[in-house]
């Protein structure tokens, strides 16, 4: 196993910090987690965290591994059976006032158990939480489960690296390095919940369960089998997956990456992958400059605005509009959604998870002031558009919503004037004269085993986006998987791959499961630049004339 293990593992335990109290214990709500993926799956073997209020003491105590106790600074954590049964003590690996991880047994069985933390003679609330054979979660960068992958790479700097947008010298705990992959890279995925290991709990290991979990890792669009996949020894529930990049990989700032063992499939986290020979990875929006200010955890700050003509459904009508806004990303919610701004020429898959009344991790942390209106010329708009503002909890967002047939093929121009935060700007693009989906409304099902072919017929679009999601709403969550494509519009077909397709979940057209299709022509977006307020300038700024045609679809 690598010789890096002991400082890695310093890595992946994210700790919480703390308020001092000594009031009755509790847990949040949907609060027991996969200490790397923050999913609420979890594994026998699995290192698991609670969150919650007056869980422990004040400043942290930590187990040595591998002998981890029942009980720690008294604290302690049980799962009980739902159905009735004998409480299971979990292995603790650390307590503080806010936050406990522990170690679920091997021995557990899957099923559903009421999990509650004791602390100086007081009990919590009981918080369900579901138990599967296995559930892999991913290491990330953020120590949340989403962004960069925390994977290292064998063959850079003797396997002391860790994946990331750019290539930087050592430094830091353990002089890791930082680089992106490359194809052929042996990849080291840490993280776990890879599955009952009884040895593994008092810190041996049973070698490689790459068979009897059926392990595969997507990388894109490409399905892998690893050459190891197991439990470290000296480590409790800590596990390593191991595979080696295809050769011939594409390349991609943000080619999505999960691991699935007998059909559960893990969080979904990038990996960097640059060109042969690259020392950064390539991102149409980002300089290498701006690449490397994610990598040390800065924000992104972008403009995005379109005009959009869509037909919904069977409808003959259409919606119209044109919005947008400025948007800031924290590096974590710009990788969260990269995964669904795939090259041009190819594909991507977003699946997320999250509670119904929390927020896709996708999603910008505000909207900065770019003006109180913006206005908007070009065919058929009077004098005088613009788009308004209206005001979101994280800040303006732009919008006009035009009559039916307003869009026409010619030129338009949005104008910033410039507000609070961004200052002004101006930015054209051409309308494309028409778009026409020629078998969009004969598809009313989308195969998961079959390739779903998209024809269509077009004047002055360059690109097509296509866009096959679905979302599940249960037990207070939405998991949404979003397949997006963008490709050429001259061949005037595409074929979603199967590979995509299968990571769908089953849903119908209404109700608490269903799917959604979408297919766009644009001609190519235009960029423009604006300053901020607070100094430097937008780190990209698009404006792009969509037209196409949406609607739900039955996914089995």
């Amino acid at each position: 196993m690598p010789r890096h293990t002991t400082k890695l593992w310093l890595f992946l335990i994210p700790i919480a910090m703390v308020q001092v109290s000594l009031a009755q214990p509790s847990i949040d709500s949907g609060a027991v987690l996969n200490v790397s993926a923050a999913q609420a799956t979890l594994a026998p073997n699995v290192v698991f965290v609670v969150y919650g209020k007056n869980l422990g003491p004040s400043a942290i105590v930590v187990a040595t591994a591998p002998n981890y106790p029942t009980v720690l600074a008294n604290t302690s954590v049980t799962f009980t059976p739902v159905g009735g049964g004998t409480a299971i003590n979990a292995l603790m690996v650390y307590t503080l006032v806010n936050a406990v991880a522990g170690v679920l047994p091997s021995s557990t069985p899957p099923g559903t158990y009421a999990v509650r933390v004791s602390y100086n003679g007081q009990t919590s609330n009981a918080q369900n939480a579901t138990v599967v054979a296995r559930h892999f979660g991913i290491a990330t960068a953020n120590g949340a489960g989403t962004g960069v992958a925390q994977a290292t790479i064998a063959n850079v700097n003797g396997g002391y690296s860790l994946s990331r947008y750019t290539a930087s010298g050592a430094g830091g705990v353990g002089n890791f390095v930082n680089t992106p992959a490359h194809g052929g890279d042996s990849i080291s995925l840490w993280g776990t919940g890879g599955g009952a290991d009884t040895a593994n709990d008092t810190g041996g290991s049973s070698g490689d369960q790459t068979v009897a979990g059926n392990f595969k890792v997507t990388v894109g669009s490409r399905v892998i089998t690893p050459v190891y996949t197991g439990a470290v020894a000296g480590y409790p529930g800590l596990w390593v997956l191991i595979f080696t990049l295809p050769s011939d990989i594409d390349p991609d700032c943000y080619a999505p990456l999960q691991v699935s063992s007998n059909g559960e499939r893990s969080n979904a986290p990038i990996l960097p992958i640059a060109a042969a020979g690259q020392s950064v990875c390539f991102d149409p929006q980002l300089t290498p400059g701006i690449l490397s200010k994610l990598d040390s955890g800065g924000s992104i700050i972008g403009g995005t605005f379109g005009i959009t003509k869509i037909r919904l459904n069977s409808t003959s009508s259409s919606s119209e509009t044109a919005s947008g806004a400025v948007f800031r990303w924290s590096a974590a919610e710009w990788a969260a959604g990269a995964t669904s701004r795939p090259r041009i020429g190819g594909c991507s898959v977003y699946d997320r998870t999250y509670a119904q009344n929390g927020t896709d991790p996708a999603n910008p942390d505000a909207n900065l002031d770019a003006g109180s209106s913006l206005p908007l010329s070009g065919p058929n708009l009077v004098a005088g558009a613009a788009l308004g503002t209206f005001s979101l909890p994280n800040g303006p967002f732009y919008s006009l919503t035009l009559s039916p047939g307003t869009l026409a093929s010619g030129k338009y121009t949005l104008t910033g004037n410039g507000g609070s935060q961004v200052g002004p700007f101006t930015v054209s693009a051409n309308f494309p004269a028409s778009f026409v989906a020629t078998n969009f409304d004969s598809i009313t099902t989308v195969s998961r085993s079959q390739p779903l072919v998209l024809n269509w017929t077009s004047s002055g679009a360059d690109l097509v986006y296509i866009l096959v999601s679905t979302a599940t709403l249960s037990a207070g969550s939405s998991h949404i998987v979003t397949i997006s494509c963008i490709v050429p519009a001259a061949p005037g077909t595409f074929s979603v791959p199967v590979s995509l397709l299968s990571q769908l979940q089953p849903a119908s057209t209404t109700g608490t499961s269903f799917g959604s299709l979408s297919v766009e022509g644009t001609s190519n977006p235009n960029s423009f630049t604006a300053n901020l307020v607070s100094g430097g300038q937008l780190d990209f700024g698009t404006f792009s004339p969509n037209i196409g045609v949406s609607k739900n679809v039955a996914v089995q």
